[in-house]
């Protein structure tokens, strides 16, 4: 589920984001659009970011969002079929069957 709120995007919240994608800074930049230097400038609070690449790592935190919760939620699904029998049934299981 996303949350309606935007993120105050500062030199804390721009490097947590990039951590947690795993990306280094020229991963981030090439994504930006952007120069390392700009990425290196925004990490260190030494310069502010236009709208657009605040609005592009917004989008970036919705959708690290939604893959999480889709992670999250996926374990918790399968424990519940397995729990209630409802696994994938193996064609093999039912082969002798139709024969």
């Amino acid at each position: 589920m996303i949350e309606n709120y935007s993120l105050e995007w500062n030199k804390e919240s721009m490097r947590a984001l990039r951590l947690r994608l795993g990306w280094s800074k020229s991963d981030m930049a090439r994504r930006l659009k952007c120069s390392l230097t700009d990425i290196d400038s925004w990490e260190d609070g030494q310069d502010s970011m236009q709208s657009s690449i605040k609005g592009e790592l917004e989008l970036m935190f919705r959708q690290c969002q939604e893959c999480s919760d889709e992670v999250k939620y996926t374990p918790a699904s399968e424990i519940a079929l397995d729990k209630n029998a409802l696994e994938q049934i193996e064609f093999s299981r039912v082969k002798a069957d139709l024969e």
